[in-house]
């Protein structure tokens, strides 16, 4: 990993930690860190994805969950002395990272920050659960409807997507193949818009 310059930061993140965060870009199948090690930091995704796994004693790699862009991860290590599970960047990712030990005295001292960070915990478990609901939908046409209903803004729940159409595939846990017959048919029939990286509604 390797500390880059600190860009403008996210708006939701409270003021209080504005200061402490330490900008770190991992490449690729990069480590954050590993099972076992020593906790000094939680961290969040500025941009990319990080996936937080286990490996079985056959070497096979368990997911366990993937941070995207926007959410917290390690963050119940704040309790513990060690990591539980290791941290991999899937793509190349960009993170802040926030030394563990001045959030727990942010959390101790700071009330005001304190109902800050169990309401930021309280808008990343809504968002896990949201995309669980997603996932369980059978077909790529309602993963497709389900995305925009929920995460769109606007009459036309419209959507600008960060990243490519093969991201968007990822999130929605279909192949970029049949997210690109599905988004072909909800346009034919009527149903979706698209343009440049702007999604929604018709």
């Amino acid at each position: 990993m390797a500390r880059a310059t600190l860009p403008s930061l996210p708006a939701y993140l409270p003021a209080a930690l504005r200061t402490l965060g330490h900008l770190i870009t991992c490449p690729k199948d990069g480590w954050v860190f590993r099972k076992g090690d020593a906790v000094q930091a939680v961290f969040l995704v500025l941009d990319g994805e990080v996936r937080l796994s286990r490996f079985a004693k056959d070497g096979s790699e368990i997911a366990l969950h993937r941070a995207g862009r926007g959410e917290f991860f390690a963050e119940a290590a704040l309790n513990a002395p060690h990591y539980q599970c290791n941290a991999i960047a899937s793509q190349a990712s960009t993170l802040l990272s926030f030394p563990a030990a001045k959030v727990r005295a942010l959390l101790d001292g700071d009330r005001e920050f304190a109902h800050q960070w169990v309401a930021l915990l309280a808008r990343q478990l809504h968002a896990a659960r949201v995309r669980l609901e997603r996932l369980a939908l059978r077909s790529a046409a309602e993963r497709v409807l389900h995305y925009l209903h929920t995460e769109g803004k606007g009459p036309r729940c419209e959507v600008t997507l960060a990243g490519s159409v093969k991201d968007l595939a990822k999130e929605l846990g279909l192949t970029h193949e049949s997210l690109y017959r599905t988004l072909a048919r909800l346009e034919q029939d009527g149903i979706v818009a698209r343009s440049d990286h702007r999604l929604g509604l018709v």
